[in-house]
């Protein structure tokens, strides 16, 4: 018999696989969708698949000729998943791969796409350290693999790799860091739309990432933007607005609790503060009598959002369009004009083609955003928490800032003013654009010629002012105006050309892949300071400035090629075996170590189809053993770590010759080797009730190896230090869990359900020569690599006030040893976290919510002091404490949680337990409630679609950390607001 397979738009599809059930009997597709299969019974049932499509079984009934038409899979073992350079399903993956839909994406008024992802994907670790615009974003892919260098993952848009660190500016300190070493400030993904994203593709193991060589040693998350769909030209609007608020509240002390404890501390120390060799601004010169809650003054305004997006698309069977652009502000919810204000501007489009036969394939895609960033230069959360509740009131009746001027007309507020930051604005102006360029051409039934192009372009442009008007009168004399200007420049391309073959061999269809990766990369990074100017107005001009020093810069060109080949082989969609093997080179190494091999096996038995376990199976209906081994490398150490490196030296004062110089900057080491991770991972998948329960299990263990450290050096060498591998092996072993089920399918009523967990553990399992090494002191075998060794706390002497800890046996010591005492260990990795999520559909009502939970231990900033001076200090701006500290130690034979107050430091408890609490938390990260207007309304306005929508981010947190946030952990950084956003989607 003969037949024909189209697509919903009545397109041809090649490759589909067309298998007799019951038999080893299977057929593919030509470029055409024909196919022929012989010796067909009447009775012959078909079972017809393709990735990405809902499988069918066709009962022949007779006929020799068929035409068959398949559905974009909506089931979740069928849906598309992205790999790398190809396309799989759940079903038939042999690798350890999440997908989030956009239809998950779009419900997060969120800006960027890596904080969609926080609570849905098991393995991964996603961190929002600040709730400003524009701010950073740590991501962990099942654990960390490298004790000091980067741990990121790969980035890749489209295609084309993403750096996963932005170089300095040199300004951009406000923005945060998102944890490598040696990287910037900021995060890159912050200038990728989430509204132009189709979908977005975690890859953990070795067999999903291993053909990515040595740049996804840490995971890869893939990002496809959207497509046209063939079909009449369709029109899509979505707009929201709302707005941001801060979660929670500190309880700090009032003005007659501060004024208790600073009177207290003097006397505790025999110190007369009314002695004029005393400074004491909050006691002798502020008014004792005022009180103001700063955190409402500060921090209790209210962030404006505004998100604008219009789409265009349609197309035919031989080309295809998609076009959108939007428009997104945001404001802070700092008491600072609306200038202060995030906005973006952003343009995607993506046009493919093939021709009439569908052997010449084309695909353009284009990401484009501007961003205009504009924050304090600081963000002032530390001093909305810690200014001194009787501190005089920051602005002047006049709106004037407020110096405060003691008897001689010295300022008493100084930096402390926050209100400053009005006239010391942080810009950030970043242009930023992804293309891509796929061809392909089969030259042959099953033979395809094909290379995909990617270039991407970054500019930023930053700036700092210090103008006078921020500086206290009585110092202006003396201090000269100046500004800052950063400038970032990265520009890198990919050529990826590749050739696919895929045949029938015997009772299975094998898949053959092979290409080369070309990349360059250019980065060039910097800033320059003028001052001189003759006005505040004139700081934003360069030219202006009466002299120009020329500070920090960066530049640096990274070459990285490689070979690499996959061969897939699928038997009877029963027993499916993967193999990747790649070489890199990477210009980040010397001669010796340029090039490395990596590589992976991964295998699976999908037992549910083999007939003696079909027949007997029950209420499952799909099971698949899956297991991978392979390895990956890391080169993420920066560029040219292996030579001897030199800075520039151009603002001495009398230049030698009028030329700049140079400084030593690096001792090379022509041996470095890459880190490499070995990674061995096993996992089950079960559908249950014809799969309306799906189930995945896996077990991780990593290992990673050869770690680039920093060796030590004497003083006499002129360095203190340069890379070397170290033989230490860092493992990270998980278990994962998902599950997925459909637990109501009505007519009216739906309800699907998601819940994952992982429980991860690192451990250094060896490192030669430990005790014998610089890191001896913060590295110990058989714990985490982040592992703090501190004294152990027992509490408040009763006699004396002060702290008590315990020595190395147990005995209550005031001043434990520094070498033998310190023998509580802590660590502030993740001990468990997941995400919770339900959907529920009745009718054209629906309700999506997510909550996210944590297991962990944190930082105890708010229990004995401020996180930045201790109970009984002061320091303008950072005094005030929290209520809890009120619990202190007043008299002899007192129980107290706080030792006494005092005006001087008490370091030691800093190094111990007491400084770290249980920082667990549920939060309900997400809701999303739709509701479509009746289709009758909506024919009436002649719409083919309304809807509107209400959406929450970080609504409600529950946990008995005492902090501002628990995932923060932080007393300096502005946490995630609680956002609530109103919009509604109309298409034409």
């Amino acid at each position: 018999m003969h037949g024909v397979v189209l697509d919903e738009n009545n397109a041809p599809m090649q490759s589909v696989n067309i298998m007799v059930k019951g038999t080893d009997k299977i057929t593919s597709t030509n470029n055409r969708g024909e196919f022929q299969i012989k010796d067909v019974q009447a009775t012959t049932v078909l079972v017809v698949s393709s990735v990405g499509y809902s499988r069918q079984e066709i009962t022949v009934n007779g006929k020799s000729d068929l035409r068959i038409q398949l559905k974009v899979a909506i089931g979740t073992l069928d849906e598309i998943q992205f790999v790398a350079y190809g396309t799989t399903t759940k079903r038939l993956n042999t690798g350890n791969v999440t997908t989030i839909k956009a239809s998950d994406i779009e419900k997060q008024p969120v800006q960027n796409p890596l904080l969609t992802l926080q609570g849905r994907v098991p393995g991964l670790v996603v961190i929002q350290p600040s709730g400003l615009a524009g701010s950073s974003v740590r991501i962990r892919i099942q654990g960390q693999n490298s004790i000091a260098n980067g741990s990121e993952p790969l980035y890749v848009v489209d295609g084309v790799p993403i750096d996963p660190q932005l170089p300095r500016t040199g300004n951009d300190y406000v923005l945060g860091s998102s944890g490598a070493i040696f990287s910037g400030w900021g995060n890159p993904l912050n200038y990728i739309n989430p509204s132009d994203i189709e979908s977005i593709d975690i890859l953990k193991d070795a067999d999903a990432t291993a053909i990515y060589g040595s740049r996804a040693a840490n995971g890869a998350i893939m990002i496809t933007t959207k497509k046209g769909k063939a079909g009449v030209m369709k029109f899509d609007l979505n707009s929201q607005v709302g707005f941001g608020k801060m979660i929670r509240r500190l309880d700090m002390l009032n003005t007659k609790q501060y004024l208790e404890m600073r009177y207290e501390a003097y006397a505790n120390d025999g110190i007369d503060w009314t002695s004029p060799s005393i400074s004491a601004d909050d006691l002798k010169v502020w008014d004792t009598t005022r009180y103001t809650n700063w955190q409402d003054q500060l921090l209790g305004g209210t962030a404006k959002f505004t998100n604008f997006n219009t789409s265009v698309s349609g197309g035919a069977a031989t080309a295809r369009y998609f076009i959108s652009g939007t428009y997104h502000k945001e404001t802070s919810v700092f008491p600072l004009s609306e200038d202060f204000a995030d906005r973006k501007g952003t343009l995607h489009f993506n046009m493919d083609a093939n021709s009439m036969n569908s052997k010449f394939k084309l695909q353009l895609s284009g990401n484009f955003m501007a961003d205009n960033n504009q924050l304090p230069q600081n963000d002032i959360t530390q001093t909305a928490l810690l200014l001194e509740p009787d501190a005089p009131p920051l602005l002047n009746a006049d709106g004037s800032i407020n110096w405060a001027p003691d008897a001689n007309g010295n300022t008493t507020l100084s930096d402390a003013n926050v209100m400053i930051q009005r006239y010391k604005k942080y810009v950030n102006k970043t242009y930023n654009l992804v293309s891509s360029l796929n061809l392909g051409y089969t030259i042959f039934p099953r033979f395809e010629l094909r290379s995909s192009f990617g270039y991407n372009y970054m500019q930023t442009n930053d700036y700092s002012p210090g103008p006078l008007i921020a500086v206290a009168p009585e110092l202006r004399t003396t201090t000269v105006r100046g500004a800052n200007f950063g400038d970032r420049n990265i520009q890198s391309w990919i050529m990826e050309p590749q050739a696919s073959y895929s045949s029938k061999i015997s009772k299975g269809k094998i898949e053959l892949l092979v290409g080369v990766t070309l990349q360059n990369k250019n980065v060039n990074s910097g800033y320059i300071y003028g001052n001189g100017q003759l006005s505040d107005e004139l700081l934003n001009n360069l030219y202006a400035a009466a002299n120009i020093y020329k500070n920090n810069s960066l530049s640096s060109n990274y070459k990285y090629n490689a070979f690499f080949g996959r061969i897939n082989y699928n038997w009877s969609d029963k027993y499916i075996v993967n193999i990747n093997a790649r070489r890199d080179g990477s210009t980040r190494f010397g001669a010796n170590n340029r090039f490395h091999d990596f590589g992976s096996l991964g295998g699976a038995w999908i037992f549910s189809n083999e007939k003696i376990i079909r027949s007997k199976a029950g209420i499952i209906s799909f099971g698949k053993l899956r297991s991978s081994y392979g390895s990956t490398g890391s080169d993420q150490i920066g560029d040219y770590q292996y030579m001897s490196l030199y800075n520039l030296y151009s603002n001495a004062p009398v230049p030698y010759q009028g030329i700049a110089g140079l400084i030593p900057a690096g001792l090379p080491n022509p041996n470095l080797q890459w880190e490499e991770t070995w990674k061995l991972q096993a996992g089950i998948d079960l559908g249950f009730l014809q799969d309306r329960v799906i189930v995945n299990v896996t077990w991780v263990r990593n290992r990673s190896s050869n770690q680039l450290l920093r060796y030590s050096l004497p003083n006499t060498a002129g360095f203190t230090s340069y890379y070397v591998n170290f033989p230490a092996i860092i493992q990270n072993r998980n278990w994962e869990f998902a599950v997925t089920g459909k637990i109501s399918q009505g007519k009216d009523f739906n309800w699907t359900c998601n819940v994952n967990l992982t429980l991860p553990k690192n451990k250094l399992v060896s490192f030669p020569n430990l005790s014998t090494s610089t890191y001896a002191s913060r590295l110990i075998v058989g714990e985490p690599i982040d592992v703090l060794s501190n004294y152990h706390y027992l509490g408040v002497a009763p006699g004396s006030g002060d702290y008590l800890f315990s020595d190395r046996n147990g005995h209550p010591v005031l001043e434990p040893n520094t070498a033998t005492d310190r023998t509580s260990l802590i660590s502030t990795f993740q001990k468990l976290y997941g995400g919770f999520q339900n959907n529920l559909t009745y009718k054209s009502i629906q309700l999506d919510f997510l909550f996210q939970f944590v297991s962990q231990v944190g930082y105890n900033d708010v229990s004995f002091w401020n996180g930045s001076r201790y109970p009984g200090m002061f320091t303008r701006g950072n005094s005030n404490q929290p209520v809890t500290v009120l619990g202190r130690w007043q008299k002899v034979g007192d129980k107290a949680s706080v030792a006494k107050f005092s005006t001087g430091e008490v370091a030691t408890v800093l190094d111990s337990d007491h400084r770290y609490t249980n920082a667990s938390f549920i939060r309900l990260k997400n809701l999303a409630f739709y509701w479509s207007l009746p289709q009758k309304w909506v024919d009436k306005v002649h719409f083919r679609s309304f809807r509107i929508y209400l959406h929450g981010q970080n609504l409600l947190t529950i946990t008995n950390y005492k902090g501002l946030d628990p995932e923060t952990q932080s007393m300096t950084s502005l946490p995630p607001l609680r956002i609530w956003t109103i919009g509604f989607q109309a298409g034409l």
